[in-house]
């Protein structure tokens, strides 16, 4: 008796809520014919909705009735939407469409028995929990009416729209400076496979119907944060830091005058200085993230290699502690992640743009000149077995063999991506020659007197040198010690006047330069053995 009770229970909620069973009809008629859906019906019509609302296409409509949805609102909703028209925003990316027609309407023919407990997915791509009794928030008033071409339900009130990162970070009002910029990068591309190709035309095809995706090469780079099927995380200065840190950060990238597009560089860089950094998948790092948080740039930069070689940028210690990068942050949930809005900035420079540079000796790539030397440079290979294995940077060094006994070797490198106005320490790391032979003669083993001499790029674009003198005793020369790897400190706290980020033509360039005389042949070698060349951010 109790399961019969059971059954007819259910059969007579689900009576109720299968209230028309009517195939009878398109959505739009049946939307139109309801005086308490008039409000609802305005927005349909004005944004081009009820057409598609009575084409053969299945729909399910969740329709807020009058009572809290007032003609006010209703004209609020069109007066938006044909403002946004009017400023070229296409269909599909109109707000009122995307966060209000298409936030209440899902594809496909869904009804709800007293079992169902569901997701469905809306047109605009977000997630939505449908029950007997519940879409989203919002309580159901009638639901399964059945028409040719869907099903209609009434809600109490329109269903609140749940942005996504990307949409939070542009309507929050807090935080314009950075949407405006991640925005800029926001373009449509035309989709050929999706749209309906007509005839040829002078050997080009016309098409009948162009579809068009908007996309943004930089998300693509930070991270999906405008994808509904993503997760992750995104770090947002308020306009405020913005301005802030804009300021702060914009002396360092500095281009001479002669740079292309100097201008743009400035502001392009200045910006993504700040918002490099930023963005961290969800996915693919610990959930809590309290040790470390790893950005989208720092997976970028190490291609997701685990190393645990020193300096790393764009990762994050401890963020939640004192001081740490998301210290006192507020914090809001989105339909694909979190937002931290940040009012104080807590990340230091060190840990993002201002990074250590380091030119590879044996590297053909940042040679420049050779003087005085044998050519190609020999690229030497530090055996497994040697005891510098490991010591020098990627086992292999630069060797430059003097031309003859009275030669004074050179080899200037070109040094890439400096930035303006900003301090680094300068080092040479010089190897020595049993390193790759243990057995090398006494002539080898000497070590070097070196000079050396700095280039770089003036404001106006001319081409400065310098003597580098020895920050230790003001000296011109320095010596390197025999047998181990000597690391000269050739200049401190250097500031270059101008950046050279990004550049294809390097704007600094080190000149190493053999320096004796043929009395000091029997104390010194004239042949120069490099691992790198490392400019160091300077610590105050």
């Amino acid at each position: 008796m109790l399961a019969v009770g059971l059954v007819a229970c259910t059969d007579e909620w689900d009576g109720h809520y299968a209230e028309d069973k009517s195939t009878e009809g398109t959505l739009w008629a049946a939307i139109q014919a309801r005086s308490e859906l008039s409000n609802f019906a305005r927005v349909i019509e004005a944004t081009g909705y009820g057409e598609r609302l009575e084409s053969s296409q299945m729909f399910t409509v969740f329709a807020p009735v009058n009572e809290h949805f007032s003609e006010a609102e209703a004209e609020e909703l069109i007066a938006e939407y044909e403002s946004l028209k009017k400023q070229g925003i296409r269909e599909e990316d109109n707000r009122v469409v995307g966060q209000f027609v298409q936030n209440h309407i899902a594809l496909f023919n869904r009804s709800v028995s007293s079992l169902t407990n569901d997701s469905i997915t809306l047109m605009n791509g977000k997630y939505e929990t449908l029950t007997a009794k519940k879409f989203g928030e919002r309580s159901i008033l009638t639901s399964n009416q059945y028409v040719g071409n869907g099903v209609l339900f009434t809600i109490e009130a329109p269903e609140e729209y749940f942005p996504n990162v990307f949409e939070y970070i542009g309507q929050n009002g807090q935080s314009d400076s950075l949407y405006e910029f991640l925005n800029l990068y926001s373009v449509y591309e035309f989709d050929p496979d999706k749209s309906v190709a007509g005839d040829i035309v002078d050997g080009k095809t016309v098409y009948l119907d162009s579809v068009f995706h908007l996309t943004n090469s930089l998300l693509r780079e930070y991270g999906h944060i405008n994808r509904e099927d993503s997760c992750y995380l995104a770090l947002v200065p308020t306009d405020h830091v913005w301005r802030q840190l804009y300021e702060e950060y914009v002396g360092y990238f500095n281009f001479n005058d002669l740079t292309t597009k100097r201008d743009s560089m400035v502001r392009t860089y200045t910006r993504r200085a700040i918002a490099d950094g930023t963005i961290f998948n969800l996915n693919t790092q610990a959930a809590s993230l309290r040790d470390s948080a790893r950005s989208t740039a720092y997976e970028e930069l190490y291609n997701g290699v685990l190393s645990y070689a020193e300096p790393r940028y764009y990762i994050y210690r401890n963020p939640y502690a004192g001081g740490g990068a998301f210290e006192g942050a507020q914090e809001t949930v989105c339909s694909n992640g979190r937002v931290l809005m940040q009012d104080d900035w807590k990340i230091d420079i060190r840990e993002t743009f201002y990074q250590q540079i380091k030119v590879e000796a044996e590297a053909n790539s940042y040679v420049d000149t050779i003087i005085q030397a044998k050519e190609p440079l020999s690229v030497r290979a530090v055996p497994q077995n040697n005891p510098f294995y490991g010591k020098v940077s990627e086992n292999y060094f630069m060797e430059a063999q003097p031309l003859t006994t009275a030669s004074s070797t050179s080899v200037r490198y070109n040094i890439p991506d400096q930035l303006s106005n900003i301090g680094y320490d300068i080092y040479a790391v010089f190897v020595p020659a049993i390193a790759y032979n243990e057995n090398a003669s006494a002539e080898d083993r000497l070590p070097c007197r070196v000079r050396f001499t700095l280039g770089y790029t003036e404001q106006d674009g001319t081409e400065k040198t310098a003597s580098l003198r020895n920050p230790e005793d003001n000296a011109v020369n320095f010596e390197t010690t025999p047998d181990v790897m000597d690391t000269l400190l050739v200049a401190r706290n250097y500031v270059f006047p101008t950046c050279a980020l990004g550049l294809e033509d390097p704007q600094v360039t080190l000149r190493v330069a053999s320096n004796l005389t043929s009395s000091m042949s029997s104390r010194f070698t004239r042949t120069l053995r490099m691992d790198c060349i490392i400019l160091k951010p300077h610590e105050n």
